[in-house]
């Protein structure tokens, strides 16, 4: 009689133990994904203030400039974001230039001036048992400021 009363327990327990384990397993692909991201922008970010501190712009094939530094700069941060950043989704990004004297002749900037770029991506959560914990969505905000080498201001 008594193994009758304990059949369905191991059943119960089993259950409940892998809901938690399946809860864990889930919890942490969601924040090795969310890492990955932070990694892949961050790095995009950096490869993109490198671009700009040199006063280089993508040349045509006739030597001159094909477009301005700013946007120079916007598309090397989207190449080095692996396909996070697109057309759709740049109003996030921000490319701010300071320098001693006062404003600068474009947002990427002239030689010795400060450049920041910052770039804000909403994340989605893969998981959406894990997403309900953060309200369902959360914002990826990453920076970096570098100065500008020195470089022909008809660069710039």
């Amino acid at each position: 009689m008594r193994l009758q009363e304990q059949a369905g327990q191991a059943l119960i327990e089993t259950a409940l133990s892998s809901f938690i384990f399946l809860l864990l397993l889930m919890g942490v692909v969601e924040c090795g994904h969310l890492f990955s991201t932070q990694l892949t922008l961050q790095n995009a970010v950096r490869q993109a203030g490198r671009y700009a501190i040199t006063g280089s712009c993508i040349q045509s094939s006739g030597g001159s400039c094909s477009m301005s530094r700013y946007n120079s700069v916007v598309q090397t941060l989207e190449g080095a974001s692996t396909g996070l950043l697109n057309g759709s989704n740049l109003a996030d990004v921000t490319i701010a230039c300071t320098n001693n004297g006062g404003g600068c002749p474009n947002n990427a900037g002239g030689p010795g001036d400060t450049v920041s770029i910052s770039v804000a991506y909403p994340y989605q959560f893969v998981t959406p048992l894990v997403g309900a914990l953060f309200g369902g969505s959360y914002t990826i905000k990453v920076s970096a400021a570098f100065v500008n080498e020195p470089f022909s201001p008809s660069q710039s």
